[in-house]
């Protein structure tokens, strides 16, 4: 029998047969820096605090939410304005059992994957917020490519949507704190959260962060890096955990023997430690870790890359890390004469596509540069 696996770090037994390779570290256009340290320095950019604003607030927080972008009256948000969470964009059109993605707070339909609670008080949930820096909330705007109708005409036009090297893109996983305690009891108290974690309110809520997801145009394929809390169960689960540039130890291996146990910290190396004290962050961000990042679909040798968050993707999405791939699903982000991602194409989705766009699936649609906020085009 064939043994196929998702994950290969050592010279494999000849009877195992190699599907993907965890995400590494790459190239980045315009820059002598890979990708680990490009991530790196945007994730001191945008997690740097705002000054002078009646709640706190880090810089990411203060750009345009899904909800001001894909609008019939698209507004770039003043800094304090209250915050939208709502359910997993990714579970909506990937799983069939998950709730509508307008729910503030979704409870998973993969809590078992994470060890995640299912009851308790609050009800145990997680909520998502994608951000759009201002380059590309003024690009999808000034192109009307914020609704159907205006989609409809671009494609019309056979308008190729092609978003500035500027543009970022900011995915976060918010629990509430009380479930956090719930699933970590080690964490002991709220107290102790607010310490570890960089808390925010939404409708009188409060929540802590626990995922990051990070894109930026920088690179035609865009250049991806996900982010989780140390504290997060099996964070190194399946594909283990890679850093060049901000960890003391750069390679983490997964668990094969224990699911969803502790990691450990992720201790920052000197030059990180720099980074964050120029831009001023809240020691808070330490406790947060790079678990790779991705620039391109596949190894040199064509064996495809993956790269999965336990939450984003294990946990509110269909379960899987060790099958997932921000660039191979991300390519697929389009529309076609009505304004909307074609049948063929969202078909691809539940299946997790690692590797290089399948042939065909993309004919008759226009690409909306790597960014699936167009499936929420009023």
């Amino acid at each position: 029998m064939v043994a196929i696996v998702a994950q290969a770090y050592t010279t494999p037994d000849p009877s195992t047969v190699i599907v993907s390779v965890p995400a590494r570290a790459g190239t980045v256009d315009g820059t002598t820096k890979n990708s680990d340290e490009f991530i790196w320095n945007l994730f001191t950019q945008f997690t740097a605090p705002v000054p002078k604003l009646s709640l706190p607030r880090v810089v990411f927080e203060t750009w345009a939410s899904d909800a001001d972008v894909f609008s019939t009256s698209p507004l770039w948000p003043k800094p304090d304005a209250p915050r939208k969470f709502h359910g997993s964009l990714l579970a909506s059109i990937t799983t069939s059992f998950h709730s509508s993605i307008d729910v503030p707070c979704a409870t998973p339909g993969n809590a078992a994957v994470g060890g995640f609670p299912i009851e308790g008080t609050p009800t145990p949930c997680i909520s998502e917020e994608t951000k759009r820096n201002r380059p590309q909330f003024d690009y999808i705007i000034n192109n009307n490519l914020n609704t159907k109708v205006g989609l409809t005409a671009a494609f019309k036009k056979d308008f190729k949507v092609t978003m500035p090297t500027s543009a970022i893109s900011v995915k976060g996983d918010w629990i509430p704190v009380q479930t956090i305690l719930q699933w970590i009891p080690e964490l002991n108290s709220i107290k102790n959260i607010r310490k570890l974690y960089y808390t925010t309110i939404s409708n009188s809520v409060e929540y802590g962060l626990v995922a990051l997801h990070v894109s930026s145009r920088q690179t035609p394929n865009w250049v991806w890096g996900t982010f989780e809390h140390q504290m997060n169960p099996g964070r190194c689960d399946y594909i283990g955990c890679f850093d060049t540039f901000g960890s003391t130890v750069p390679t983490v291996y997964p668990n094969k023997v224990t699911p969803n146990t502790q990691y450990g910290t992720c201790l920052k190396t000197e030059q990180l430690k720099a980074l964050m004290a120029k831009m001023n962050l809240s020691p808070v961000w330490e406790n947060y870790c790079l678990k790779s990042t991705q620039v391109d679909y596949s190894a040199p040798d064509g064996t495809p890359y993956v790269l999965g968050n336990s939450v984003i993707e294990g946990i509110t999405g269909n379960g899987t890390v060790a099958a997932s791939s921000c660039i191979a699903c991300h390519v697929y982000a389009s529309f076609g004469p009505s304004g909307v991602p074609k049948s063929t194409v969202k078909a691809m989705l539940p299946f997790n596509p690692i590797g290089a766009p399948t042939p065909g699936v993309l004919d008759g649609s226009l690409q909306f540069d790597f960014m699936w906020g167009v499936l929420l085009a009023p």
